[in-house]
């Protein structure tokens, strides 16, 4: 339409300028010519003519308009079709008709009658969210999108073939989806950290000034926010409420954790919370056991945290800025080394035991296997560690093979797919120093196995294996073999490790607290004295850790492209054209927080063809598996690590500023 009358007024134009160019030349001439009463007459004679013409001209212009706008209406109704147009009205359907350009040329009556007057204007200039409908009309999407006018919500689609957009109200669904959605129920459990050990610990009267001025920061809470709290265990309490009020909490990114952490940090003995929420059901017994799953995995991950259960998607981690709290007694060991040997023994009667470790398994991962391979051998199992050459660290290679014979190795390995071939329904699945599947030596096999065991001392993840048979995750410990450590000399059976076992052992506590500097507690060190009575050997622990020259080259290299983008973090990386070892991503990682005023470094690397590599240590004040979580890692709190494919080098330095920029001040610990 406005086409038509750009053209119309370009033609007014031009006869406009003919019809004074003719009067102005007779006027000339008249004047010229020593005022002749012949080229006056002409004169006024042009102009009484141009005024016809003018007239004409008008009239015929309105009537093509018109003529166009009626074939408009003519074209919009054999669309839609005359005898439907009542029911259009009746459901509340707008149906808007554009031109080419993107113009309005017809709107039926209801729609009109709702919205400011659209013909003639361009729709895309009118709500611009209107424009990826069209753009997905033409990938041959369908989509539909939500816009809001004049105090009505309308659920908009795009017919293309008939350039005819939909409008259809939803404004009183909308307002009823909205009312649903804020009071649908939420439920969440608090749970006291290191509740047992308090009560043990600390004398009745101190305990019972802490745990009251805990419960008064949570009524305090609970009132501020107007929620329903109760408590049903000495250190639990039970949350209901409404998922308004729940997006209240996470826009506080639930404060009491780090209220009540400040409020005891001055104690003794700290205390912490964890919390367990879900929300997304109307069923609240199926909340009250998501809420429970989340409280176990926030538990499992160190406690001092919140983990979140949205109904069908995925967890969700706010806080944990504390270095994980040891919750293990030896009472507690002796019961975990009873259950695995049960599980073992219940295995070896019909089936076998496998052990297996993480991708490119270090010393860790083997120390703690051949541990527990042994541990596994004391009660008849017929097991064996799952072990290939080019899924293990150099390092952990060079020294599984230093400290066992060929004919050991036979004894004790299998390959990956001979392993998924050898399961039977009845074989156990032993995961060490691992607990996400897909991080495993061999994914297969997790799925193949019906029943797995875990032993780890990672912070659990969103990742886990569905319903283990046997779960000890101890964010506590140093390391995984000094977990397996605890289990095998707090065993009913006297157990005697040989030395090369426990030497394998030892190098990967080494290994993981950096010859004690970093996540080292008093278990750690009852661990190595039990390994040293059983012969290990430091000396030659500590060789499987050296550098060679060249190692030692690339680590200085590495550490040179040290930059600081944010106050105490480091981050350097490697060259592209480098296939550089994770293990070496770690040294350098490590080497970098012996710097003063560094509390954590991110060191990227490719570490395959298509693989880039992060690993991320910190001196306990940052917690980096928190952030190296947004990247799609994980890890413990003071060591964590993620991979990327496709990606280069620098693209995965930008993802890591860009999380570093949103997410540091979170991660710093309190």
């Amino acid at each position: 339409m406005q086409k038509l009358i750009k053209k119309y007024v370009i033609l007014n134009f031009w006869i406009f300028f003919v019809e004074a160019s003719i009067t102005t030349v007779f006027a000339v001439l008249y004047y010229l010519m020593d005022k002749k009463p012949i080229y006056l007459y002409l004169s006024f004679g042009t102009l009484a003519l141009s005024m016809v013409i003018d007239v004409f001209f008008i009239w015929l212009t309105m009537h093509r308009i018109a003529s166009s706008r009626l074939k408009s209406d003519v074209t919009a109704a054999d669309i839609v079709g005359d005898d439907i147009q009542d029911v259009y009205d009746f459901a509340q359907v707008g149906l808007v008709l554009v031109n080419e350009m993107d113009e309005v040329i017809w709107v039926n009556e209801w729609f009109e009658d709702e919205q400011t007057k659209l013909i003639d204007k361009n729709i895309f200039e009118w709500k611009s969210e209107l424009r990826k409908l069209k753009e997905s009309a033409r990938e041959n999407k369908i989509q539909d999108v939500k816009i809001e006018n004049n105090n009505r919500v309308y659920d908009v689609k795009f017919l293309r073939e008939a350039n005819l957009y939909v409008f259809k109200d939803i404004t009183e669904f909308n307002a009823m989806s909205e009312y649903s959605k804020a009071n649908a129920p939420a439920i969440g459990i608090i749970s006291i950290d290191n509740y047992q050990d308090i009560m043990s610990l600390v004398d009745e009267v101190k305990t019972n000034d802490m745990l009251g001025k805990v419960q008064a920061d949570i009524v305090n809470y609970a009132k501020k926010y107007e929620l329903l709290v109760r408590k049903f265990r000495a250190d639990s309490y039970l949350i209901i409420t409404n998922y308004e009020k729940y997006e209240q909490l996470m826009n506080d990114n639930f404060s009491i954790i780090d209220q009540v952490r400040n409020d005891t940090h001055d104690e003794d003995y700290e205390l912490t919370l964890s919390i367990g929420f879900a929300v997304g059901l109307d069923d609240y017994t199926k909340l009250n056991e998501l809420a429970t799953s989340a409280l176990d995995v926030a538990l499992s991950r160190g406690g001092d945290q919140a983990v979140i259960q949205p109904y069908g998607s995925n967890l969700i981690f706010i806080g944990g800025k504390s270095e994980a709290k040891g919750k293990r007694s030896r009472v507690k060991v002796r019961i975990v080394s009873k259950s695995l040997e049960t599980l073992i023994k219940d295995a070896s009667k019909v089936a076998n035991v496998y052990i297996m470790g993480h991708v490119m398994a270090d010393l860790d991962a083997i120390g703690s296997a051949v541990g527990l391979y042994y541990f596994a051998k004391q009660f008849g199992a017929k097991v064996q560690i799952v072990y290939d050459d080019k899924l293990t660290e150099a390092k952990t290679r060079k020294a599984f093979k230093q400290m066992f014979t060929k004919e050991e190795l036979a004894e004790m390995t299998i390959s990956p797919s001979q392993a998924v071939e050898g399961c039977h329904v009845q074989t156990l699945l032993i995961l060490t120093d691992v607990h996400r599947p897909s991080q495993t030596m061999w994914p297969k096999l997790v799925e193949t196995a019906r029943k797995i065991a875990i032993v780890d001392h990672h912070r659990r993840g969103e990742e886990f294996v569905e319903h283990p048979a046997f779960n000890y995750v101890e964010p506590s410990a140093s390391s995984a073999s000094e977990l397996v450590a605890e289990i095998i000399s707090n065993n009913e059976k006297r157990i005697i490790l040989p030395a090369n076992y426990a030497t394998m052992m030892l190098s990967g506590i080494l290994l993981d607290t950096n010859y004690y500097r970093v996540r080292t507690g008093s278990r750690t060190y009852d661990a190595s004295l039990v390994l040293k009575d059983f012969g290990a050997d430091n000396s030659v622990a500590d060789s499987f850790l050296k550098e060679e020259f060249e190692e030692y080259s690339l680590k200085v290299k590495i550490m040179a492209t040290a930059t600081t983008p944010f106050t105490g973090v480091v981050v350097c990386t490697s060259s592209e054209e480098d296939i550089i070892d994770r293990t070496m991503l770690s040294i350098v990682g490590q080497e970098s927080l012996s710097v003063n005023g560094v509390n954590a470094c991110f060191v990227i690397g490719r570490i395959g063809k298509d693989q880039v590599g992060i690993s991320a240590r910190s001196d306990g004040s940052i917690n980096v598996q928190y952030l190296v979580e947004k990247l799609g890692g994980g890890g413990h709190f003071s060591a964590a690590a993620a991979q990327f494919n496709n990606l280069k080098i620098e693209e995965v330095k930008k993802k890591l500023i860009e999380t570093l920029e949103y997410y540091l001040n979170d991660a710093r610990a309190s």
